[in-house]
């Protein structure tokens, strides 16, 4: 049976996964009905672009269809605590773009509501289902680079120019955009809490919100996470470096949505998914495609988290995206 989806907002992010969607087997996804915020006209040209029988001109009214098996709330990150509680706690699975909270606390809200309701919750932190990454674990937990001593990420892209990037009402700033990547990356490979967080990062004073940022994690037995983040220089090389006491994974470009791998020297790769005629709006957006078949597998499993996203891992990342902003004086009016 199709897992039946519904789409909460009509932006480039939306559209790039509806795309994936529809280029998934039809007898396994489907996409039954959109919703845009303020304008019904909206909702109806993306109807009509991805087939999808039912449009809403309000998120009010995709609340009340019943119709779906699980919702893609792809908004603008203010919006995404509110309306999370609301598919939440009216029993609806979620998949919410990241960042799904502004804040801890608006995290700690989202999860604690999940949970309340025994509802499905994953943040689409879509790095998690790329091939490569369960590669990368493979790799580390077999023992192939030994102990893994250092993380390298760099993602920056010249991007602050951007109303999503620049604007604070919109739930701007560089580390929520792009930053964040590089915090899923460290915890995915060292999978626990680190013992210091060092930030340091420049805030626009047009604007009050960071235009680029470096976070240091230290984690027990004297391992180190090196981050860095920036939206005004262009992007060059935004790699990823694992360095163990055996070897080296490097990540040499996009490693947020990885196609290749070098292993100690060695190329490995992993073509994505086939989205034509579609075009898509991001840089390998055909990887979506993963990130639609591990929700649909959680569905089907009955499980509540995502193995590749767990609850615990959106917390750990609000925990140091919160304490990056907090160093900084980043004050956000939404959760």
């Amino acid at each position: 049976m199709a897992t039946r989806w519904a789409i909460c907002g009509t932006g480039k992010i939306a559209q790039d996964f509806s795309v994936c969607l529809k280029c998934l087997p039809s007898e396994e996804h489907q996409i039954v009905a959109v919703a845009a915020g303020s304008s019904k006209t909206k909702a109806e040209e993306f109807a009509k672009r991805f087939d999808i029988p039912t449009s809403y001109g309000s998120y009010d009214e995709l609340i009340k269809d019943d119709n779906y098996d699980v919702i893609y709330v792809g908004v603008i990150h203010p919006l995404h605590v509110q309306l999370c509680l609301k598919f939440i706690n009216a029993g609806k699975p979620v998949l919410c773009e990241k960042p799904m909270s502004l804040s801890l606390k608006g995290c700690k809200q989202v999860l604690e509501a999940a949970k309340k309701n025994n509802v499905l919750f994953v943040e689409a932190i879509w790095s998690r289902f790329f091939p490569a990454y369960s590669f990368i674990r493979d790799q580390i937990d077999s023992g192939n680079i030994g102990e893994v001593k250092m993380l390298q990420a760099n993602f920056c892209l010249s991007i602050f120019h951007l109303p999503r990037v620049f604007d604070k009402s919109l739930g701007g700033g560089c580390l929520l955009d792009i930053g964040i990547y590089t915090i899923q990356a460290a915890h995915f490979i060292f999978k626990e809490e680190p013992e210091s967080i060092w930030t340091d990062g420049l805030v626009c004073s047009e604007n009050g919100v960071d235009k680029s940022g470096v976070i240091i994690l230290r984690y027990s037995g004297g391992r180190f996470a090196s981050l860095h983040f920036n939206a005004e220089t262009q992007a060059g090389n935004n790699n990823m470096t694992i360095r163990g006491t055996k070897g080296t994974i490097e990540v040499p470009d996009t490693f947020w949505s990885p196609k290749k791998l070098v292993i100690n020297g060695t190329i490995k790769e992993f073509p994505l998914p086939d989205c034509k005629p579609y075009t898509l709006n991001f840089p390998n957006g055909e990887g979506l495609t993963y990130e639609a078949q591990g929700v649909r597998h959680c569905l089907q499993k009955g499980l509540k988290e995502s193995p590749q996203v767990s609850h615990a891992t959106s917390e750990y990342i609000m925990t140091i995206i919160q304490t990056f902003l907090d160093n900084l004086g980043i004050k956000y009016d939404a959760l």
